[in-house]
């Protein structure tokens, strides 16, 4: 199928020319937006010419603004706070980069200090705003991956921040350190250690013992309770609605909200969204443990 053949619907829109799906039906709703008409509807799902998509947002695109002579001429390892950073690139607020970490994790660089904020070298930025995609087609660059980290060696072990974004189950080593930065981690304490490379012009990097990490993921639900059985079965409210016998897990969540399942008012663990530094998104309860719940339920019914 060539390039003026295919056919892509909002989904497609909003994941490839990164924007949302009410811009898209703003744009499409105003006739003067310039945004293509709908090629085909199926229900109502419209599709649009990808060609067509395609220039549309190639117009919209600005010019790559080229960086002062002063800041490439600069001291290129000077490290800038992120203020600073935000101020050679033009934002009005530090929250773009926050954002960038949050929401497109591997698109802006790690910092190259982690020392009282974040820190980035000034070639570092530079580098990036010269080799960064536009608007147009905001395809992330890739997200390294992660080494596998074990929660059973060395307690003493000192990590670095891509050691514990493993543990602590983030994708990467940028959306933990935007989570550190924004305090969105209250229970991993201050750095165990501060190292700093021979040779190295940045401030010392932090780091914690296996020790400490471990005892955080347990914490956060990432990894399960120390006298827990890594093996032991836990099933969410879905299937625990099944095995009591409820219709549905709404049920379910709604008896336990209203105290009529006291025996699992407290969970045997929780499930995490990766990286989230917020609520458990789901509680977990062991199966054996509602099995038995539901044996004294039916002999006493």
């Amino acid at each position: 199928m060539s390039s003026a053949d295919r056919l892509v619907d909002t989904a497609q829109i909003v994941s490839e020319f990164g924007t949302s799906k009410p811009r898209v039906s703003e744009w499409s709703n105003t006739p003067d937006s310039g945004f293509p008409a709908v090629a085909r509807t199926e229900g109502r799902k419209r599709f649009w010419r990808h060609d067509e998509v395609a220039a549309f947002f190639a117009q919209r695109a600005p010019k790559k603004k080229a960086l002062p002579a002063s800041v490439l001429e600069a001291d290129q390892d000077k490290l800038l706070t992120k203020r600073e950073v935000a101020q050679l690139l033009g934002y009005t607020r530090t929250s773009t980069i926050d954002a960038y970490f949050r929401d497109r994790p591997g698109y802006f660089p790690e910092p190259d200090a982690d020392t009282d904020g974040p820190m980035w070298r000034r070639g570092t930025i530079v580098t990036w705003a010269t080799n960064r995609p536009g608007k147009g087609r905001r395809s992330s660059a890739p997200t390294a991956a992660r080494p596998e980290v074990s929660a059973d060696g060395d307690p003493d072990e000192l990590l670095g921040t891509t050691e514990i974004a493993g543990l602590l189950g983030y994708s990467s080593t940028a959306s933990f350190s935007s989570a550190l930065y924004q305090g969105r981690i209250p229970e991993l304490p201050e750095p165990d250690a501060l190292e700093k490379q021979e040779g190295s012009r940045g401030p010392a990097r932090k780091k914690w013992r296996r020790a400490t990490v471990v005892a955080v993921a347990r914490k956060r639900g990432v990894l399960p309770p120390a006298d827990q059985d890594e093996n032991e079965d836990l099933v969410g409210a879905a299937e625990a609605a099944q095995i009591l016998g409820y219709s549905n897990a709404d049920n379910f969540i709604s008896a336990l909200g209203h105290g009529l399942l006291p025996d699992l008012e407290q969970p045997d663990g929780y499930e995490y969204r990766r990286g989230s530094g917020g609520r458990p998104r789901q509680q977990r309860w062991k199966r054996s443990r509602l099995e038995d719940l539901a044996a004294r339920r039916s002999s006493t019914s």
